[in-house]
């Protein structure tokens, strides 16, 4: 039994069950046709779950979207998440229902504030604070949230991306090329290198909870290590670096694809 097989991992959703939220026409969230390998398919049903996505997602407004879109935009482009002034000029809106739009996003865990609530510090896939997931985007570098947000960034924005990490057990330096546009596996090292997608989700915020459990690791018995030492019995998935690819697209591309014109 290889070290990969011993890990315990929540039970995969019957296909049937399988969320598809439309956000804009002929968009789709998920993007299920990035998921090509079961324990992708099993790890993206299970983060969705736990998120509670469905609720989440279901109904989310025009209004709600244009600002969300606006803030994924304006983040590669001003290094940092915009102020509330920043988005009422790319949105048009005024300042006073960007606020409301960005508290209804708040809501729903699709933006950060600061802890008075005034200040956007993060939108899935970016955070301003540090973390050990850092995406190059030319001479810009932005922090995700965790392993999959950093893995999703480059499709997202339809650009090539490097993404440094680190072995969340022994620090190790783990580097991941993009290219395609973001969209495929380029080199990365160490070529031992893996995925942990743990499943933990805790007051309404996966930035605090579900990001943390979310790591790479520079090989499968460092995974386990970290597991035995910090998450004993957690849930989750490990996955190969393309599954965890899979994932992060399935999950970010459809953030910012365009609305199909022919629907």
């Amino acid at each position: 039994m290889t070290a990969a097989e011993t890990f315990e991992t929540a039970a995969p959703a019957a296909p049937g069950r399988r969320l598809e939220i439309s956000l804009r026409p002929g968009v789709a969230f998920p993007d299920w046709p990035a998921i090509t390998s079961e324990p992708a398919a099993g790890a993206l049903v299970a983060i969705l779950e736990a998120f509670g996505a469905e609720t989440r997602w279901s109904g989310l407004g025009d209004g709600e979207d244009r600002v969300r879109r606006a803030i994924l935009e304006t983040y590669p482009r001003i290094g940092h998440a915009p102020s509330i002034d920043e988005l009422a000029l790319t949105t048009g809106f005024a300042p006073g229902q960007v606020r409301g739009l960005v508290a209804k996003l708040a809501t729903r865990d699709m933006v950060i504030l600061d802890r008075d609530g005034a200040t956007i510090t993060g939108a899935y896939p970016f955070v301003d604070r540090d973390t050990e997931h850092r995406v190059h985007l030319g001479e810009t570098v932005l922090n995700a949230m965790c392993a999959i947000d950093a893995l999703g960034t480059g499709a997202m924005l339809g650009i090539d991306v490097i993404v440094e990490s680190s072995c969340r057990s022994c620090g190790t330096p783990i580097r991941v090329q993009m290219r395609e546009k973001g969209a495929a596996l380029g080199d990365y090292a160490p070529t031992d290198a893996v995925v942990w997608t743990g499943i933990q989700y805790a007051n309404s915020c996966a930035a605090d909870s579900l990001c943390t459990v979310m790591a790479f690791f520079c090989s499968d018995q460092h995974l386990v290590t970290w597991r035995d030492a910090k998450h004993p019995g957690g849930k989750g998935f490990r996955l190969s670096m393309d599954q965890g690819l899979q994932v992060g697209k399935a999950i970010f591309t459809p953030l910012l694809a365009a609305a199909s014109a022919n629907l």
